[in-house]
């Protein structure tokens, strides 16, 4: 295992070659991150150093060194630490300065979030150099939605939250011989057993020994199948509402208001054109936000596992992030068709064991918090 560090303008500092342990977590719809811990030497010192970029031999995703810790224990062993999350996460440096109001597809909407706040911004000092847009991914047949951005709100939540309720996974890849870092959005294959899309099947079952340990959590803790959402507020006007879920009922309801103040029925256009909804076009918008927000509210479903990475699937060739396949445990009774979002590769002693998370980890505590404000 090598890794390459480069500066933030990619000009190569060195080569890693010690790495006592190193976790590479990518993750299909938002940030990945990683935790590196080498031998102290002067060289490991000066290129792991925060701000600098890593990225690992012959991988196309890079990451960015924000946190360096020296230590030294008393047998006088000294170690860095090193941490830091993929180029994704330069997104997160910019807000949705203007709101984005449109009728598009999910694909179409990331790329507009990502044009206007990053990489072609009508302020040329919020322009992140060397970032562009793909123009080589294929069409993800998203489909056509009403989509209304929170104004002044993260641009990557944004484009994680629209990402993550289009089933779509987001990446930066970089080229570190140009230095040019590329946006992309891309779809996981259908590799589950009965795909009509002539793939080979990916299944993961300890009968076909790829499967070293598992963990399966089912969770309607968080659930919510039904949403109010409430629009703007004005003196002496009925305030609009949207429902969607409706469907449910009895036991089965579970409710949630969501405030949508910041969708306005009357604003300005990209062409400084005054444009007035129509009721039934506004309550479409409210319904729009509805339905991405319930998605931070479904039903979770994580099947953990540990691969043998020695066993009869190869990584990145049979199955990849994003990738849909089907999981087996005839002993529990599951058999379950589901994509993977998340995998952590971890190198210690110069062995390599793959973790993969199948479907949706539970969601994060900040996460709920930030539902709970809501």
């Amino acid at each position: 295992m090598e890794l390459y560090v480069y500066s933030s303008e990619m000009e190569l500092q060195g080569i890693v070659e010690k790495i006592a342990s190193l976790i590479w977590t990518r993750r299909y719809w938002s940030c990945g991150e990683f935790k590196l811990l080498v031998p102290f030497t002067e060289e490991h010192s000066r290129m792991l150093v925060k701000n600098n970029i890593i990225m690992k031999r012959g991988d196309d995703e890079a990451a960015q060194i924000r946190y360096v810790s020296i230590t030294k224990n008393s047998q006088g062993l000294e170690e860095i630490e090193v941490q830091g999350k993929f180029l994704i996460t330069w997104i997160g440096k910019r807000i949705i300065k203007k709101q984005i109001i449109t009728n598009d597809t999910t694909q179409n909407i990331l790329y507009r979030i990502v044009r206007e706040n990053v990489t072609n911004p009508a302020d040329t000092a919020r322009k992140i150099p060397d970032v562009s847009i793909a123009t080589d991914d294929e069409d993800t047949e998203s489909g056509v939605i009403d989509y209304t951005s929170e104004q002044y709100t993260n641009a990557q939540l944004a484009a994680e939250t629209a990402a993550k309720a289009a089933k779509l996974g987001i990446r930066m890849r970089t080229d570190a011989r140009t230095g040019a870092h590329v946006f992309s959005v891309y779809e996981g294959r259908d590799l589950t057993a009965g795909n009509t899309a002539g793939n080979a099947p990916c299944i993961f079952s300890q009968e076909f020994d790829n499967i070293v340990e598992q963990e399966y959590t089912n969770s309607v803790e968080n659930l919510k199948t039904t949403a109010f959402v409430g629009g703007e507020e004005k003196e002496g006007v009925a305030r609009k509402v949207a429902e969607v879920g409706g469907s449910a009922a009895g036991l089965a309801r579970e409710e949630v208001f969501i405030n949508a103040t910041d969708i306005v029925q009357e604003y300005e256009d990209d062409d400084g054109e005054q444009v007035t909804l129509t009721d039934a076009e506004y309550l479409a918008l409210l319904s729009a936000r509805g339905a991405e927000e319930l998605e931070q509210y479904a039903e979770t479903l994580s099947f953990g596992s540990k691969i043998n990475t020695f066993a009869n699937l190869i990584y990145r060739t049979d199955y990849d992030l994003g990738d849909r396949v089907t999981c087996v445990n005839k002993r529990w009774g599951i058999r379950i068709d589901v994509r993977i979002t998340e995998i952590a590769e971890t190198y210690q002693n110069n062995v390599e064991e793959i973790d993969i998370t199948f479907g949706e980890s539970l969601p994060a505590l900040l996460t709920q918090i930030r539902q709970i404000t809501k």
